[in-house]
């Protein structure tokens, strides 16, 4: 749909720039807390050759990490901005091009053991057709991790991620108050709460519903 690659666009300005800030700052996301979780939620209910897949991959940075720790796997990536395409790499992963707007994903149903959904229900107008995709393609008994930004107080908001910038300074500029607040806007959709009320209302049992990164980021592990 047109309206969510303007979406996209205005969210993250220069395409191209995002991915590599994405790329540099890759293993902020993927730390060591992350695949702590994942060992724990994630890794006990894979079968012997997995069937994994990343909603709202981006340039694949997760998917690349995952083809190391399982190389027999069948990774497959779910993006739809053109410059996360184009960055993504085919050889290793499939990729299907398509707006989780959307319904009818093209992923067979009960097919998946394990979805990732990292940062992107914040970009989203409407996170239902994604998670009912995400409910429709795990096999049951399959699992999901999401994280991704939640509505937090304005004041964490700025202290956290605009160390460098005085709100209150007269010399700050227009772009900049502009920018700062459009990004606390598009980071602050739903609480951790509104997610959890989404998720249940799907069909997924929750297993794992925690505040991460002062509390600006939220954690979810869901079965199907």
């Amino acid at each position: 749909m047109q309206e969510t690659l303007t979406s996209l666009t205005q969210h993250h300005r220069d395409g191209y720039k995002f991915v590599q800030m994405m790329k540099d700052t890759a293993a902020n996301r993927f730390d060591d807390a992350f695949w702590t979780t994942w060992a724990k939620w994630i890794a006990p209910t894979l079968s012997d050759l997995p069937q994994i897949a990343d909603f709202g991959c981006g340039p694949g940075i997760l998917l690349q990490l995952l083809r190391d720790r399982y190389p027999n796997a069948h990774l497959i990536g779910v993006e739809y901005a053109p410059y996360m395409l184009e960055a993504m790499d085919n050889r290793l992963y499939d990729v299907v091009s398509y707006d989780l707007h959307e319904p009818n994903l093209p992923i067979a149903d009960n097919s998946l053991d394990a979805i990732t959904n990292i940062f992107c229900i914040h970009e989203l107008a409407q996170p239902i057709r994604l998670l009912q995709s995400i409910y429709r393609c795990l096999k049951q008994g399959g699992r999901c991790l999401i994280i991704d930004w939640v509505r937090g107080p304005l004041d964490n908001y700025i202290s956290t991620q605009f160390t460098d910038n005085n709100i209150f300074d007269s010399n700050t500029s227009h772009e900049t108050l502009n920018d700062i607040f459009t990004h606390f806007m598009e980071h602050n959709r739903y609480t951790r709460d509104d997610v959890a009320w989404m998720l249940q209302h799907t069909g997924f049992t929750i297993l794992e519903n925690v505040p991460l990164k002062e509390g600006n980021f939220g954690q979810w592990v869901i079965e199907k």
